[in-house]
């Protein structure tokens, strides 16, 4: 009896020690505007693309936001490396646990042309 009961108190003495600690990071969105006095023509598709993408176990890490960023430029190098997605609309399936499972994206590719310098 009394070693069942140290062997318990033991237990429940290792068994409170344990911490779980938790933390999270958010990162603010920054509005930053870039002026330029220089000008470009765009020249956008007609044809509207769709691309489905599966990110890598790292891209899942990184978020929903930079794995869109990802799928983007995957679908413009795909489609005649475009410069841009105009319009462009995404629909992200996640996991359970809020992961991001595959993002499709839907939207026209541009290439900026004509760049042309205006001195001021």
């Amino acid at each position: 009896m009394k070693k069942t009961f140290i062997a318990v108190a033991c237990m429940a003495l290792f068994a409170s020690c344990s911490t779980i600690r938790t933390s999270s990071v958010s990162a603010l969105d920054v509005s930053s505007e870039v002026e330029s006095v220089n000008q470009a023509d765009m020249e956008i598709s007609q044809r509207k693309i769709s691309y489905t993408y599966v990110p890598t176990k790292q891209d899942r890490k990184t978020g929903l936001r930079n794995v869109i960023n990802n799928a983007v430029t995957e679908a413009l190098k795909e489609n005649g490396n475009a410069d841009v997605m105009v319009h462009a609309n995404y629909d992200a399936i996640m996991k359970r646990k809020g992961k991001v499972k595959k993002v499709t994206i839907t939207g026209y590719p541009a290439k900026y042309t004509n760049f042309k310098v205006n001195n001021k």
